[in-house]
């Protein structure tokens, strides 16, 4: 009798401690480094550039993942400023829509020997409404974007510790997955932005989950 209610109490214990013991949390993914952030080419990611100079600030091949249902996910593109605070974030940003930043940005399909030109997309003035780019890719203004900043943390591209703004370039839309080359020039030279240290971004905003 004695035996039987030693192993009872025996069994009573481990349930006690497996219900008091409790899995630790996930870790939060590590932030990449700028080197490893640059080496990156899956959607999303970032890139290091400056502003100030015009020519080619960006020409990459990457790769886009194919969305998981029943999230509908928008390729987006363009600059993203991170500062401590929010109000010199702001100004930054401010600043560099007064100056104005010419851009051209071009994205093409990669499929085997073939390329497809994608066309992009910019909000048009007033802000309710889409309309496309010009066929050579310019665009003459930046608007204020946004991308999932989930997915930036799982990819190691997005700190608790800042805030970001995110100046928009254009939109690509819904496209399948694929291989991608990109690539965004500066056609003005913006000395007084030499100060400015940005990311060029690509992400996605999730329409719908």
């Amino acid at each position: 009798m004695r035996a039987v209610r030693a192993v009872v109490a025996s069994a009573a214990l481990a349930l006690l401690v497996g219900c008091g013991s409790a899995s630790p949390p996930a870790e939060a993914p590590r932030l990449l480094t700028r080197a490893e952030a640059d080496a990156r080419t899956v959607v999303p990611f970032t890139r290091g550039v400056r502003l100030d100079k015009a020519g080619r600030i960006v020409d990459v091949k990457f790769d886009l993942p194919p969305a998981v249902p029943p999230a509908i996910p928008s390729l987006k593109i363009g600059f993203r400023l991170q500062a401590q605070h929010v109000k010199p974030l702001l100004a930054e940003a401010e600043r560099i829509r007064d100056v104005g930043l010419p851009a051209r940005v071009r994205l093409e399909r990669l499929e085997g020997d073939r390329t497809t030109s994608v066309r992009l997309m910019t909000t048009a003035p007033g802000g309710r409404s889409m309309e496309p780019l010009p066929a050579d890719g310019h665009v003459g203004k930046l608007v204020q974007g946004k991308v999932e900043s989930g997915m930036l943390i799982e990819a190691g591209l997005y700190s608790q510790d800042v805030s970001y703004h995110m100046l928009q370039l254009a939109d690509a839309g819904l496209l399948d997955a694929g291989r991608y080359h990109l690539t965004v020039d500066l056609l003005e030279d913006r000395p007084q932005l030499n100060d400015i240290s940005a990311e060029f971004i690509v992400g996605f905003q999730l329409l719908g989950k």
